[in-house]
This record gives C-alpha cells, sequence and structure tokens, in this order.
C-alpha cells in the first residue's frame, strides 16, 4: 500500500519532482468551491455507471480513456486521486485508481 498512497505533506514535493495529473474526484460545486492548485476534476469517476457486458466493459474503457486523456495523462505522468473524505466520498478516489489499473 505504501507504494500507491501518498500524504498531503508528501504531495507538494512530489508535485515539483515528479510529473503528475493531480485529480480531484468530487462534485464539481465542492472542487470549484476550493481544490489542490493544478488539479482537475473529474466527478465521473464515481458516477459513471456501465454494464458488466462486453459493450459495457468497452464503454467504460473508452469512456475513462478519453477522460483521463483529457485530464492529462498521457502515460508519462503519475496520477494523484483524491477525494474529500473516505466516509463521504465512498471511496470514489479508490474507483479512480482500479479504472486507471
Amino acid at each position: 500500500m505504501a507504494d500507491i498512497l501518498i500524504s498531503a505533506d508528501e504531495l507538494v514535493p512530489f508535485m515539483t519532482s515528479e510529473p503528475c495529473v493531480i485529480i480531484d474526484t468530487r462534485n464539481p460545486d465542492a472542487y470549484a468551491a476550493g481544490h489542490v492548485p493544478c488539479a482537475v476534476n473529474l466527478h465521473e469517476i464515481f458516477t459513471f455507471l456501465a454494464t458488466s457486458t462486453p459493450e459495457g466493459m468497452e464503454e467504460l474503457k473508452k469512456k475513462f480513456a478519453d477522460a483521463f486523456g483529457g485530464a492529462g495523462l498521457s502515460g508519462a505522468e503519475t496520477a494523484v486521486i483524491y477525494e474529500q473524505s473516505m466516509n463521504s466520498g465512498f471511496g470514489q478516489s479508490c474507483r479512480g485508481y482500479f479504472l486507471l489499473e
């Protein structure tokens, strides 16, 4: 787990030393009220649902390939995904990690 988790204190030096894209999974209103500098908002990580059919899985892959690419991920950057808190975001940052994997 230590390889995939980062604390807020570790984020600032990480942002200056590594190419990264910071992804805020909160709703657009919470994002607009304040967010980590340079973060992009991708609330769809939490809200988009697909069926478990082969077509649904293809739709899911395309949706998030486009969304993460649009957020600035090319494959050369590390994604840092965050939410407000695990008890109010319901693990949406974890879903983002799973989608990237």
